[in-house]
């Protein structure tokens, strides 16, 4: 927001004029005029003491030269440029007898006054009702100027201004400007609805502004805010300043704050820094720090940290300090900053819950878990490889848990085909060989947010390395099979292992007194088996090798004509694939570096109470998972995946449109050939489809079992045994287990397009779809009916349920399902725009209707009163609200009335 004066190269201009002057004056007489006129002096020889640059000059209805007053008179969108100067106006007045300059308006043929005078140089630019300017003198007169420096508008008086008048440097001098009357605001009308009112004011344009008494103005009414003096940065661009507070506050707990006072430092060409905070009088506090960088074609990021000290009383009025940090990073590099190397992610950190315990917004409360992944990638294209090293977190926000990989290093290969540039005929068998390596380093911290920065941490961390080759080969076979041949080897190596002991504190006894009165120590808990972490090298090592034999069949029906009831046939894709694999037996191995064997018999550890048949492993629960118990396998393993597809008559536009009526129904299982017993796996089954022109999403999967199932008292579980369904039961399996998922989002937009039988869209562009997307939510629906208020309004209906088999000696032999909904919850989400200023957002609001319980709701509306705002905001279920009438966001956005309620005066008043 600045004055931008007459600069002094004015002159230049007005010189300029006057050698046109003297042309016009050779060509016409005392007060001719030339209709529509367009020129420059650049047609003409200029005298050695002219301008630097040729002068432009433009009039839409005429230009007039007064010889005997000596003016010249430009009328109708009439334009003046040299260099960086542009003086616009409907009518412009040179009068070179007294070296002054006038721009004013000009009234049009109904007698109201079109184009006020705008003035502009090196891209800064001001208007008026009318600009006076002695160019021998340098210095003009303003009257009702209105100048705008990025949201603020400067709307002064009669002002005066001196072009040149303080030296700047030891090369610039800069304008001075004196005003009367002026106001500083934000809104854009005539007749500003709010601002800060002064009786003079001294500016330096792009510099400063300094005022004199002054005071708050709404709605054209002086208030009892006042001022004995201000200053107003008027430089463009960044520079270290104050940061107003953005939001007042009361609390009944907290007392009275304000929230976002702070500093901002330009640290640099290319970096930001903003430190604010959020101030109590009773104690609490919060510091932010947010800091933005940014270099173009090479890197972009931001880095945010917040310390948050509550101090608050529960409703016995007792007194405590919760304390929480927070700290997000994020960082992104530009594509074409390098072709093989990229560095960037974003990492989010919190403790004690800071975000969901000290802010109301929804999208802190409802984030359970909390992610971060930081990576450094390099792409090797000589040996067809890429190497990532990073960081990655996850925080459970409701268990609290921290799991931290760091360093986190994976190398991997593309596919290699190791024999392609030997002789011979391009398809040969041998060149569709196939081999890639892939190792990766790892290393796991975890623990609960309290107690993550302790040395337990460090010591409970694992650490491990793996590497991997696969080979595979791809042949065509009798035209319509594909055999795939393939094979892999797998290597982890472990710094810590586990070590099995009897825990003896897990013993407890109990005196018994006897019937002959003896007292003895009877054992009621016997000593059971734990594990502890012992640091030193391991290993094991895993071989598999296989083949898969695949093909696709298709199945089609054909109706004549236009088909039944528009069906005009069926499509049957059925894609089966048959492969058999080879592992060794690892029951019996033992790792050659540390001897420990890969599984161990629980009587091995307690000879008196432990089971032979049960196995524990020293690898157990490592980050690298462990070796699979068992025996030598030879399995064989089937798929068969099934699509489902109908051809329907469109009566709309007469075409043939292809439906999908089952998605990817899938069948698989295998049987082992090297086992004994057991040898048949269970049956896996699923499939997914949609309904309603996608409106419903229904996806089914069950778990079927060719052998009966007994409930082990001794282990407590329900296990397998060698007995077939068929022949205790007569039928070839049982449904252990059925889960489906049925998920509905319902706009009144698709609810339309389904009444009103339009054709269902195929998004191709993924893209454009978001961006259509974004741009309609952005607008403002036509009202042609009721339902068009609702257009961005949705509906989501999820339904989780399976049925398990339960098997139980309880009171006898049970065998049988149980149905259990798992989810079942309604939720709400939209904008209602009532007006062209009124709006309703719905947030979420929902209902679960299987913990009996409203799932969060969050409500607020808005009112747009050109230059402020109204809004108001509810969240019953956290006992909070917020109420505000503010000047919309900018430089006056500090301008506020709020009346709110925190959650935790929410706690004191309601208890939840």
């Amino acid at each position: 927001m600045t004055y931008l004066p007459l600069h002094p190269r004015s002159a230049a201009l007005i010189f300029g004029l006057l050698l046109l002057s003297s042309w016009a004056g050779a060509q016409v007489d005392s007060s001719a005029v030339q209709p529509g006129f367009v020129g420059s002096t650049a047609q003409y020889r200029m005298s050695k003491d002219s301008l630097d640059a040729p002068v432009d000059y433009s009039s839409r209805d005429s230009m007039e030269v007064d010889l005997e007053r000596q003016q010249i008179h430009l009328y109708g969108e009439a334009r003046v440029q040299y260099q960086q100067i542009n003086l616009q106006a409907d009518h412009i007045v040179l009068d070179y007898g007294t070296n002054l300059v006038v721009a004013e308006a000009w009234p049009d043929s109904s007698g109201t006054p079109r184009g006020d005078p705008q003035f502009s140089d090196g891209g800064q630019e001001f208007s008026a009702k009318t600009i006076k300017y002695n160019f021998k003198t340098q210095k003009g007169i303003v009257t009702e100027t209105v100048t705008t420096q990025d949201d603020v508008f400067v709307r002064g008086g009669k002002s005066k201004f001196v072009s040149g008048a303080i030296q700047t440097n030891d090369s610039t001098r800069s304008d001075v400007i004196y005003t009367e009357g002026a106001i500083f605001t934000s809104c854009s009308l005539d007749h500003p609805h709010f601002g800060v009112r002064t009786s003079k004011a001294k500016v330096v344009p792009n510099k400063l502004a300094i005022i004199g008494p002054s005071n708050l103005e709404i709605m054209g009414v002086p208030t009892p805010f006042w001022l004995p003096f201000g200053f107003f940065p008027l430089k463009s661009g960044r520079s270290t300043g104050l940061l107003f507070p953005s939001d007042y506050q009361y609390s009944q707990q907290w007392g009275f704050g304000f929230q976002g006072i702070g500093w901002f430092f330009p640290l640099g060409e290319h970096v930001n820094l903003q430190a604010t905070a959020d101030i109590y009088l009773n104690g609490t506090f919060t510091l932010n720090t947010a800091t933005s960088y940014r270099r173009r074609y090479k890197y972009s990021g931001n880095f945010d940290f917040s310390y948050r000290h509550l101090r608050q009383e529960n409703r016995e009025l007792q007194q405590f300090v919760d304390r929480g940090i927070s700290l997000g990073w994020r960082h992104r590099q530009d594509q074409r900053a390098h072709p093989t190397f990229n560095f960037g992610g974003s990492i989010n950190f919190q403790t004690n819950l800071a975000d969901q315990r000290f802010l109301n917004s929804y999208e802190a409360v409802s984030t359970n878990v909390i992610r971060s992944s930081m990576n450094i990638t390099k792409n090797f294209p000589n040996l067809k490889s890429t190497l990532t090293a990073g960081l990655n977190h996850s925080q459970n926000n409701q268990t609290r848990q921290i799991s931290v990989s760091f360093p986190d290093a994976r190398f991997q290969t593309q596919t290699i085909y190791p024999l392609r540039n030997l002789p011979g005929n391009l398809n040969a068998w041998y060149k569709k060989l196939s081999f890639r390596y892939t190792s990766q380093l790892k290393t796991e911290f975890s623990g609960s947010d309290t107690t993550f920065f302790t040395q337990q941490t460090f010591d409970e961390a694992r650490y491990g390395f793996q590497h991997s080759a696969n080979s595979a080969l791809s042949l065509n076979v009798l035209k319509y099979f594909n055999v795939s041949p393939n094979a892999s080897y797998s290597e982890v190596y472990y710094g810590k292992t586990l070590e099995y002991f009897l825990d003896p504190s897990t013993i407890k006894t109990e005196e018994v007194i006897d019937d002959e009165g003896n007292v003895r120590i009877d054992t009621t808990s016997f000593a059971s088996i734990a594990s502890r972490l012992n640091p030193g090298l391991a290993s094991y090592r895993t071989f598999n090798a296989g083949v898969s034999v695949s093909t696709q069949l298709f199945g089609t029906v054909r109706l004549g004509g236009k088909g039944l009831f528009g069906l005009k046939g069926l499509r049957h894709v059925m894609k089966p694939s048959v492969s058999v694999s080879y592992s060794p037996d690892y029951s019996n191995a033992r790792d050659y570096i540390s001897g420990l064997p890969y599984f161990i018999q629980e009587n091995m550890i307690d000879p008196a109470r432990g089971n032979p048949n049960r196995f524990v492993t020293p690898f157990a629960g490592q980050i690298f998972s462990a070796p699979s118990m068992s025996d030598l396998s030879f399995r064989a393993s089937y798929s068969i995946s099934n699509l489902f597809e109908a051809k329907v008559y469109s009566r709309k536009d007469s075409t043939d449109n292809i439906v999908k009526l089952f998605q990817n129904i899938g069948v698989n299982g295998s049987y082992n050939l090297g086992a004994d017993s057991l040898q048949w796996s269970t049956i896996s089954v699923g499939g997914s489809t949609r309904f309603f022109k996608g409106l419903s999403q229904v996806n089914l999967r069950a778990t079927l079992d060719p052998y009966m199932t007994v409930f082990d008292p001794e282990t407590n579980r329900v296990e397998r045994i060698n007995r077939t369904t068929l022949s205790d039961r007569g039928v070839p399996f049982q449904l252990n287990q059925f889960n489906g998922t049925i998920s509905t989002n319902v706009t009144v937009a698709k609810i339309r397009q389904l009444f009103q039988g339009e054709e269902e869209e195929y998004v191709t562009d993924i893209a454009e779809e978001r961006r259509q997307r974004r741009e309609e939510e952005n607008t403002l629906f036509e009202e042609t009916d009721i339902l068009s208020l609702f257009e961005k309004f949705s509906i989501r209906h999820t339904l989780n349920y399976s049925l398990d088999r339960e098997v139980s000696d309880v009171a006898g032999a049970r065998d049988t399902l149980r149905f259990n909904t798992t989810a079942n919850s309604l939720e709400l989400r939209g904008a209602l725009q009532l007006t062209e200023n009124w709006s309703v957002n719905v947030g979420q609001i929902g209902y679960d209707f299987t913990s009996k319980r409203i799932t969060y709701p969050y409500l607020s509306f808005a009112r747009d009163l050109h230059c402020w705002e109204m809004r108001f905001s509810w969240a019953p279920q956290r006992n909070t609200y917020q109420f505000s009438i503010a000047v919309k966001p900018g430089t006056f956005d500090f301008l506020e009335v709020p009346i709110n309620q925190n959650r935790y005066d929410g706690q004191r008043l309601f208890g939840n």
